[in-house]
């Protein structure tokens, strides 16, 4: 073991493993929560990732995006295995369907954020929606894809790339609509410039359904108003997804919030 390793792992015990996780809080626990400790443990949070600053007990960018690169159907991320991604349920995109209807409609032209194995764009087709795009890093998530929805690519348009390296070479008001399903989640600080694109590359809307106070070592807490509304959007209506005030809705994204903001 080189010194570099060595000093990386005993990094990794001492902050990510030990005083990080004193920071690390669920989203469907606490978001709710009028607790004073939960609030000031959320509000430091998205203070630090929403001003960039990195904290030692983070992954790298680099560290991330080789996370998310390379996770397989054998991976122990289990929650993020393309085949158990493809077998989610179509709940979560019939409760975005009704939420951003009727500023979105069926013509829109849509991009999906972190498309995985092509299940939310799937499901969108499936009601309707027929000018849909893709951006995602993991080629096995692709793979899976063809294995699931064989005849997607030939609905969809899906690009294999980092948001890091394609958005910013997108043109403005590419697409209708942008949003992010549990994925915005995972752009790291450094990486905070890609709302802007983000913004930019909307024409009309952009959709975030992000567990909003989640952190860990490669989770990052945002208030998602906050950020868009820096890079000159407008909130047309949010919601806290709750099993109480949404009990069909898929679990995986209970807790978040969904926002839905305009173009000035």
């Amino acid at each position: 073991m080189d010194v570099k390793t060595f000093f990386r792992k005993v990094h990794k015990r001492i902050f990510e493993r030990g005083i990080g996780k004193i920071f690390y809080q669920s989203s469907f626990d606490h978001l709710a929560s009028s607790h004073f400790p939960a609030r000031l443990i959320r509000w430091f949070n998205q203070s630090l990732t929403e001003k960039g600053i990195l904290p030692p007990w983070i992954y790298t960018k680099e560290e991330c995006l080789l996370f998310w690169q390379s996770i397989d159907n054998a991976s122990t991320s289990v929650g993020n295995r393309p085949a158990e991604y493809a077998g989610k349920s179509k709940t979560s995109i019939d409760f975005l369907d009704q939420f951003w209807f009727p500023p979105v409609q069926k013509n829109d032209s849509i991009l999906e954020l972190g498309s995985n194995c092509g299940a939310n764009l799937n499901f969108l087709s499936l009601l309707g929606y027929s000018r849909l795009s893709g951006i995602e890093i993991n080629p096995n998530a692709l793979q899976q894809m063809k294995v699931s929805f064989p005849d997607l690519t030939s609905r969809a348009s899906i690009v294999e790339d980092s948001l890091e390296r394609c958005l910013p070479n997108l043109p403005d008001n590419s697409y209708d609509v942008v949003f992010t399903m549990g994925v915005a989640m995972h752009i790291h600080p450094t990486s905070n410039y890609l709302f802007k694109h983000i913004a930019r590359v909307a024409r009309k809307f952009v959709c975030s359904i992000e567990p909003e106070s989640d952190n860990s070592n490669y989770v990052f807490a945002r208030n998602y108003r906050r950020v868009y509304q820096s890079h000159g959007l407008v909130q047309l209506k949010s919601a806290l997804i709750t099993s109480a005030a949404y009990p069909n809705v898929y679990e995986q994204i209970l807790g978040s919030i969904i926002r839905l903001f305009k173009k000035r």
